[in-house]
């Protein structure tokens, strides 16, 4: 009973929180990739090899407040015009936009006695993005609608980050019932853009209708860009650098950091198994082209230069950019990676399914990020098995996700996502994610391509489910 009330609680913070995730994986022990979110999983062939480029690539965008639709209304004919109105109402005070593409360059992994030993090199592609919504008010409705009020605009911020990850992992058997891994991670950062969040208040007379705007804002950037300053030290021009080779940019290692992943899987019962990881602990130092940003100032606008909206009124934006114009100085910072957790159980109900839950969460600026998945794993067909996934995110009820793997020889290939209705309607989609990738697995002996009958749940050899693993070692112990 105490695990039905974990359960709910736990779908009640999912509910009334966001987040985003790729917990499809997490749960699908069965795919070798399954170690990328927790290094404590290994497998079972000798030898894993992912293709360059193409042995796990992931990609993910997702809105906390809108959908596209929200923003991209149908017009005449079949033209979208943008619109701003449904979105706006949609939003709580804050809402996360955010991106995420990892591409696998090289990958491998290889059993040795009762250790599993990985290397891996990813290139990363990470938005953060949170908006406050009366700052959208403004700028598309005025100020009126705030007359007589201070309105509270705090909060706007921005984190882009390009950074290539080299990654050493280590997981091991401890006993019986308990294995732990380890990830150690050297980053080299390629750009970025990482703001803190913006001070902004607002107060329009109720009688005079005269506007007051106060505003503080910092932050820092390492991007190939020339920038010019005045003799003030303010912005004066920024413009994109026309000699920078790709090769530059790709290879540049001035910007270097640390990260650490953690993981355990531990043997409850004979069916049960409970797991976890703790991922992207680190940061990075960013020295290349860094400058820090810092803006504040105040300014009095009258009624009849705002009372249209700022949007189109020329001589007040160019009033404000002159009096928020930040001052720029060459300085190098360091900003952190996004640190995410991840917390599963596992059950084997029958010798052909295995059902599971994850809870996961990622802590930007903060604030938690969770989302809660159920799901269910078994074989599909011969050398093909898959799994079928629920999640509770972004206060949407129809993530509905999906997984599948199959093994052709020595090659296995795999699909996951965790929101599979997505792809068939992405303009009211607030998340969509996709993991996909092929690989090679060499080494599989005999006795792990048959200790998989005994357990039921297993649908292809040589593909590492920890849970199984475990359990098999005992029996053949016992015996």
């Amino acid at each position: 009973m105490r695990n039905v009330y974990f359960a709910i609680l736990l779908s009640w913070i999912s509910c009334h929180l966001n987040g985003q995730q790729n917990n499809t994986l997490f749960l699908m022990h069965e795919l070798p990739q399954a170690n990328i979110v927790n290094p404590a999983v290994p497998i079972d062939c000798k030898l894993f090899v992912g293709f360059p480029g193409i042995g796990s690539t992931h990609v993910n965008a997702y809105s906390t407040g809108f959908a596209l639709s929200d923003i991209l209304v149908s017009s005449s004919g079949d033209s979208l015009r943008f619109e701003l109105d449904d979105a706006i109402s949609n939003m709580s005070n804050k809402e996360m936009i955010a991106t995420e593409t990892h591409l696998s360059l090289l990958s491998a992994g290889y059993k040795y006695k009762q250790n599993y030993f990985t290397i891996g090199v990813n290139e990363k592609v990470n938005t953060y993005s949170t908006l406050n919504k009366n700052a959208l008010r403004l700028i598309h409705g005025g100020n009126t609608q705030f007359e007589g009020q201070l309105t509270n605009l705090n909060g706007t911020r921005v984190n882009a980050i390009h950074y290539r990850e080299y990654a050493l992992g280590w997981a091991r058997e401890i006993s019986k019932r308990l294995s732990l891994g380890i990830r150690l991670k050297f980053l080299f950062g390629k750009a970025n853009i990482y703001t803190k969040p913006a001070r902004m208040s607002l107060y329009t007379d109720a009688i005079s209708f005269e506007t007051y705007v106060a505003s503080s804002m910092e932050g820092n950037m390492s991007l190939p860009v020339d920038v010019t300053t005045h003799t003030d030290g303010k912005l004066d021009e920024m413009v994109e650098r026309d000699n920078v080779k790709t090769g530059d940019y790709l290879m540049n290692r001035e910007n270097g950091g640390y990260g650490v992943d953690l993981g355990f899987i531990y043997e409850l019962n004979e069916n049960t198994t409970l797991s976890g990881s703790l991922l992207d602990m680190g940061y990075i130092n960013w020295k290349s082209d860094a400058y820090a940003l810092e803006s504040s100032g105040s300014m009095d606008i009258t009624f009849e230069a705002i009372e249209d909206g700022l949007g189109n009124l020329d001589a007040v934006t160019d009033s404000l950019l002159e009096v928020f114009n930040p001052e720029v100085a060459a300085e190098a910072y360091s900003s952190p990676i996004l640190p995410a957790l991840y917390l599963g159980i596992s059950r084997y109900i029958n010798p052909w399914l295995n059902v599971g839950a994850v809870f996961h969460t990622e802590l930007y600026r903060n604030r938690f990020h969770p989302s809660l998945t159920f799901s269910g794993n078994t074989m599909i067909a011969k050398n093909i098995y898959g799994s079928l996934s629920y999640t509770l995110q972004n206060r949407q009820f129809n993530n509905i996700g999906a997984g599948i793997g199959a093994q052709f020889g020595i090659f296995h290939i795999h699909a996951v996502s965790d929101n599979v209705p997505a792809f068939f309607n992405l303009m009211n989609a607030k998340n969509v994610n996709l993991r996909f990738g092929i690989s090679m697995l060499l080494g599989c002996g005999r006795e792990r391509k048959n200790f998989g009958k005994d357990n039921g749940i297993r649908a292809l050899p040589c593909v590492g489910d920890p849970y199984s693993a475990i359990k098999s070692r005992k029996k053949r112990k016992r015996r």
